[in-house]
């Protein structure tokens, strides 16, 4: 087995003590990801604006490992307010086409002071879902 740790694809991600994307075969899994602007703070505009920048931020990150959103085959998403789920189905359905990958949402507490979600994935290089 061969495991690759493509570059960071964000400027402020160099040098962290984590990978934002690790692949082993054809997977692609990667940390989670956030609505950090270039600046590598957390966006403003709230949950919406968050949502689309992490979308946008976890392409990049597929993107850099060999995959892209249509690639990905396990989605899950960690919501600070359960009030927001409706909303994340609604901004998703803009990423995420049918045939859907596997998902999971869930509320929880993160880390970082400002965010209000993070999602993770689990993708497929050179292949889309079908």
């Amino acid at each position: 087995m061969q495991i690759s740790v493509p570059d960071a694809p964000f400027e402020w991600a160099k040098g962290l003590p984590y990978n934002q994307s690790v692949v082993v075969g054809d997977l692609v899994f990667t940390a989670g990801q956030g609505g950090f602007g270039a600046d590598g703070a957390v966006v403003d505009g709230g949950f919406d604006a968050q949502l689309r920048q992490t979308f946008a931020n976890l392409d990049a990150a597929l993107q850099q490992a060999g995959s892209s959103l249509d690639g990905i085959v396990k989605l899950t998403a960690f919501l600070v307010n359960p009030e927001d789920y409706p909303g994340w189905r609604r901004i998703r359905a803009e990423f995420i086409t049918p045939p859907y990958p596997a998902g999971t949402a869930v509320s929880s507490a993160l880390l970082l002071p400002g965010m209000l979600v993070e999602v993770e994935a689990v993708a497929v290089r050179g292949a889309t879902r079908a």
